[in-house]
């Protein structure tokens, strides 16, 4: 179908971009909308908007197809809202309107949960890497690591919560062996939320926009050796307190995995996710924007007393 321009409630849309739906809507003309129309379209009206640097936000690999352009509008918001640009929102927006209008009904376009997850399968996608969902056998059941609790980056049970952030859970048993973040109350993981995921979404965004400024040669994702290069380059808060509960004779992996999971959880992720360390990736984005945002609260009082020096990154 082509782009139904008469089913948009202009009103709705800043006077500047109404002369660019219609300029969309006159290149389809009367054509059916497929994803290589759609891509072209965007190409020739909406990438020009764009500064040379943030065009790579609307950049797809191989053939076009709907899963892959409908990646590209919460990539710019989200995108819009870690820079502040509000342009990078407003393209997004155009994009959702035009791959929404192409068809009737509309066509939907979810957010995805986690923009950590989202970005990086599209690095994966630009890579030609598989795209691989880990998940962890448990006494619970099967659970999926990037299925991520709310407060933190463990994997949730119910409600959107780890084990150790709900209000049932005993903070005296938050011993060493526990994640690091297991080492602060459920009241301290509410008020870190918002930073986190602030954090999250800055981390994300940088990673893949470097990642396209470099031309795909900078290594996004976990590698399989260099482990704490990587680490010190890409996550720094996390590299310092895989460090720290490090000694010289350590199996980095092994310590990762104990600090995010704990040594006996840990061990089990390692074995899950094998040799596809790059599947890594995601988890430790989110445990460096945790520790980051925990790093910049700088927790006074109680918090320490609770043994919240093994935080101090």
């Amino acid at each position: 179908m082509p782009f139904h321009l008469d089913d948009l409630d202009l009103d709705s849309i800043p006077d500047p971009y109404h002369s660019v739906l219609r300029r969309m809507a006159a290149a389809v003309e009367d054509r059916a909308v497929t994803p290589a129309v759609a891509i072209k379209v965007i190409r020739e009206h909406l990438v020009p908007l764009l500064s040379d640097v943030d065009s790579a936000l609307v950049s797809i690999q191989g053939q076009p197809s709907w899963d892959k352009i409908r990646t590209l509008y919460p990539a710019l918001v989200f995108a819009s809202e870690s820079q502040q640009k509000q342009l990078l929102a407003a393209i997004g927006r155009l994009i959702e309107l035009f791959v929404r209008h192409s068809d009737r009904p509309p066509r939907e376009i979810d957010f995805p949960p986690f923009i950590e997850v989202f970005s990086f399968n599209r690095v994966c996608g630009y890579l030609g890497v598989p795209i691989a969902k880990p998940l962890l056998e448990t006494n619970d059941g099967t659970r999926d690591l990037y299925r991520f609790c709310k407060y933190c980056w463990l994997p949730a049970r119910r409600k959107d919560v780890c084990a150790f952030h709900t209000t049932s859970f005993d903070e005296a048993s938050a011993a060493r062996s526990q994640p690091a973040c297991a080492h602060i109350s459920l009241k301290q993981a509410q008020r870190l939320r918002t930073a986190f995921e602030q954090h999250v979404l800055a981390l994300t965004t940088r990673d893949e926009m470097e990642f396209h400024q470099s031309g795909f040669d900078l290594p996004a994702l976990l590698p399989p050796s260099g482990l704490s290069h990587w680490l010190d380059v890409r996550r720094p808060h996390l590299a310092s307190l895989v460090r720290k509960q490090a000694d010289t004779s350590a199996n980095s992996l092994r310590i990762l995995s104990a600090v995010l999971y704990g040594e006996e959880l840990g061990a089990k992720v390692v074995e899950a996710i094998g040799g596809a360390v790059y599947l890594w990736t995601p988890i430790t984005t989110r445990a460096e924007g945790w520790l980051a945002a925990w790093a910049a609260k700088s927790p006074r009082g109680g918090a320490r007393r609770r043994g919240i020096k093994l935080l101090e990154v």
